[in-house]
């Protein structure tokens, strides 16, 4: 028996057999699938721990061992392993302190989950959060966390958002990170890979729970008044409580309203409430052509809008350039917009599996000091997603490949930009990510991974 062999086996031996999920196993698709197909490695087991003392005793084992492991959450940022893929699931856990205003959230549930269960315990309060209801709360916060609620409360990493975290160490020790502060620090936006999150100390506020959003389409033929008017709204700041997207949906996909051509989608979101969000979009719903389906909800409701983000997991080859912003003027929206055009008339499946989102008015400056040091006075992101078919050729995997590595230069004239901590690439500098605290996170890799084993973003 080979040590890798040897290994495995033991791992069956430290978990409960219910906590073992073989490639044989129906489980297995849904606890090993990732985002991105191309990250896939095909984990010979998942193991899905559940609760500190069997993680604490599986990362122990792992972390001497020959055995090549990641942890996951719910997928999104396509972590593999060639060995053993551990699944947070189980780490589920809610409690609403409503003295503290402290929500005690276990790390490997999906925000969906998070915004159902705080609103049927605490249905006046909001929780800085993710947008996307089936991405993990762990993940999330390792790459800093962008919410609804960001533009006035920050990160979901923030400090004043989370405030604590208990993690299960190299060692197999089990700490509130708040007795390291910096490994607390490394919680922070530090890419993962410092140790294994649990579960979260989150500040929950009251929060408006009667909030207009909804998607605004208007005729793509309408991009010049779109790009234009957009400009003049971002540069008016209307508030901390009105945020959007942009983006285009191909005419194949509006059967339900019979278009016949590209449809561009302003997604609105105003937790000041409907007039106050029919005043604000007024340059957005006067287009002419616009239809309004926007709507009256509350904050779960607002997320269930991206539901069917989920579809798309594991169907394509996938990569990412997401771009920090202070400013974005009606040129940089109408060239980012053409160049995807432009793709379609090169290649349609390369096309078509490509994601273009305009994410603005959506981060304050941090209140504190965090691993994911984002530049003062930036609030806007353009994420850029070139991919291809799960089946594609190497040629378009390449063309993805090459647009996501040349992205900024491509949109805004210059490869000198700010990224997400979410979705960074092999092929993107780090000091992209994380600037002047590179040098700092390597150091702490160091200490709280001192033999190179876990996989996050920093190497040291």
């Amino acid at each position: 028996m080979s040590s890798v062999d040897h290994d495995l086996s033991q791992v069956q031996s430290i978990l409960d057999p219910s906590e073992v999920i073989p490639p044989t196993s129906p489980l297995y698709g849904p606890n090993a699938q990732g985002w991105a197909v191309q990250k896939d490695l095909h984990p010979r087991l998942v193991a899905v721990p559940t609760s500190p003392e069997s993680l604490a005793r599986l990362i122990a084992h792992l972390y001497k061992s020959h055995l090549h492991f990641a942890i996951r959450g719910q997928g999104f940022l396509s972590s593999s392993a060639k060995d053993v893929l551990v699944s947070m699931t189980a780490f589920d856990e809610f409690h609403f302190d409503p003295h503290a205003e402290v929500a005690t959230v276990g790390a490997g549930q999906t925000w969906g989950a998070v915004y159902r269960k705080l609103k049927e315990v605490a249905p006046s309060y909001g929780i800085v959060g993710a947008r996307t209801p089936a991405v993990s709360v762990g993940g999330t916060v390792v790459t800093g966390g962008l919410s609804w609620l960001s533009a006035e409360h920050g990160c979901i990493s923030d400090p004043e958002n989370m405030l604590d975290a208990q993690v299960v160490k190299f060692d197999g020790s089990v700490v509130w990170a708040s007795s390291e502060p910096d490994l607390l620090w490394t919680m922070r936006g530090g890419g993962g890979g410092f140790g294994v999150a649990t579960k979260f100390l989150f500040r929950v506020r009251p929060y408006p729970q009667a909030i207009w959003a909804g998607p605004i389409l208007l005729p793509r033929q309408q991009l010049p008044a779109v790009a234009t008017r957009l400009e003049a709204f971002l540069a008016s700041n209307p508030g901390p409580r009105v945020s959007m997207f942009l983006y285009v949906i191909r005419e194949n996909l509006l059967e339900t309203i019979n278009a016949s051509q590209d449809m561009l989608v302003v997604h609105a979101y105003d937790a000041n409430g409907e007039e106050h969000g029919r005043k604000t979009f007024k340059w957005a719903l006067d287009i002419p052509g616009a239809i309004d389906q926007t709507g009256i909800t509350d904050m779960e409701g607002v997320t269930k809008l991206q539901q069917k983000v989920d579809k798309s997991k594991g169907t394509m080859r996938q990569y990412w350039a997401p771009m920090f912003l202070k400013t974005l003027s009606a040129a940089t929206i109408t060239r980012a917009i053409e160049l995807v055009d432009e793709l379609a008339k090169q290649d349609s499946a390369v096309s078509d599996c490509t994601y273009l989102i305009f994410e603005l008015l959506t981060l304050c400056d941090a209140k504190g000091s965090c691993a994911w040091p984002r530049p003062p006075g930036a609030k806007h992101v353009i994420l850029l997603g070139p991919g291809c078919p799960a089946n594609a050729s190497a040629e378009q995997e390449e063309m993805a490949r090459s647009l996501a590595a040349d992205a900024s230069e491509k949109i805004l004239g210059t490869r000198s930009v700010s990224l997400l901590a979410n979705g960074g690439e092999e092929f993107h500098d780090p000091v992209m990510i994380w600037g002047e605290n590179l040098d700092r996170l390597r150091l702490l890799k160091k200490v709280y991974d001192p033999n190179g084993r876990f996989q996050g973003q920093i190497r040291a």
